[in-house]
């Protein structure tokens, strides 16, 4: 019975030939996943421009417009890379420092958290960037950052400072974690943060107060999170033996979870990052410099795999 789909091949395999595969030498590095996870790997690209070559992305985000912007840096130069969800880049906006986290505040606007702590504000379609000198949290001890109507969200060691748009402080929620990832829902207003020292996915609300902690046996490494069109969070995940990267969706509440997409192909030194597309149910994927594109199967695609 075919149980994988090795996406460099196009063809499904059973069990036996899925080991044999993975073994042997010349198939080394094709990627293979289950085929009755709910996204299927549909295309990859590296992303690189014509003098650097291949860059290290830091932060990736999808536009609500369908376009993707990744935060991207080398020994030369950092920037933002806007591109098409097929790997078309459109442009590319140069900033002044090391991007450390993006969100996104519009269709054509998004926030830059920097090395230094302070703040970029980059108008996608003028190539603007703005640059706000943060005073809410100095000397670069941001962990995490997400934008929620018209203020910035940082978490740091003890909780999360918010400051508004023009980097003025304006209050502080202390937590009984660090947050070292964070992606906020609207619907439901609702902040879901990363606890990487106990592997739990935290839900909070915007005052700080938690709603819910969920943790099972199969979450483990937790490295970034985002928010699919159902308000399902898409956990991203290294398996602690081999660092296998796996994607795994927990309900909004809290109550379960399933894993949704397996075997993405990292190491050690990797830091992926992962954020949904909601124009074409896609989830998107970088790993160091490659971009990795799932789509959502289809219902009649799910009951013919579970066949």
């Amino acid at each position: 019975m075919s149980v994988y789909k090795c996406y460099d091949c196009n063809q499904v395999l059973c069990r036996d030939c899925s080991r044999k595969h993975d073994n042997t030498e010349k198939y080394s590095t094709h990627l293979m996943q289950l085929i009755s996870d709910s996204f299927i790997l549909n295309f990859k690209f590296p992303l690189e421009d014509e003098i650097y070559r291949q860059r290290f992305i830091k932060d990736i985000k999808c536009l609500p417009d369908g376009e993707v912007v990744a935060a991207v840096y080398d020994l030369h130069i950092s920037e933002l890379m806007v591109f098409s969800i097929s790997g078309k880049r459109r442009h590319v906006i140069k900033l002044g420092n090391i991007p450390r986290k993006i969100d996104v505040i519009d269709k054509y606007t998004v926030s830059v958290l920097m090395e230094n702590d302070n703040v970029a504000i980059v108008d996608i379609q003028q190539t603007h960037v703005q640059y706000i000198r943060n005073s809410a949290m100095p000397n670069g001890l941001g962990t995490s950052f997400i934008y929620i109507e018209n203020e910035l969200y940082e978490g740091y060691e003890y909780g999360i400072v918010v400051f508004d748009m023009s980097g003025n402080f304006k209050r502080a929620n202390t937590l009984s974690f660090k947050p070292y990832d964070m992606c906020y829902d609207v619907d439901s207003q609702h902040i879901y943060c990363i606890d990487r020292i106990t592997s739990k996915l935290i839900c909070i609300d915007r005052d700080g107060t938690t709603l819910f902690k969920f943790t099972n046996p199969n979450m483990t490494n937790l490295t970034d999170l985002t928010i699919d069109n159902e308000g399902n969070v898409l956990v991203l995940c290294k398996k602690e033996d081999d660092l296998t990267g796996y994607v795994i969706k927990v309900d909004f509440n809290g109550e379960k979870s399933e894993v949704v997409i397996s075997n993405i192909n990292t190491s050690r030194f990797d830091n992926p990052r992962i954020c949904y597309d909601h124009l074409t149910d896609s989830v998107v994927i970088v790993v160091c410099y490659t971009v990795y594109i799932y789509k959502k199967k289809l219902k009649c695609e799910l009951s013919f795999s579970e066949k």
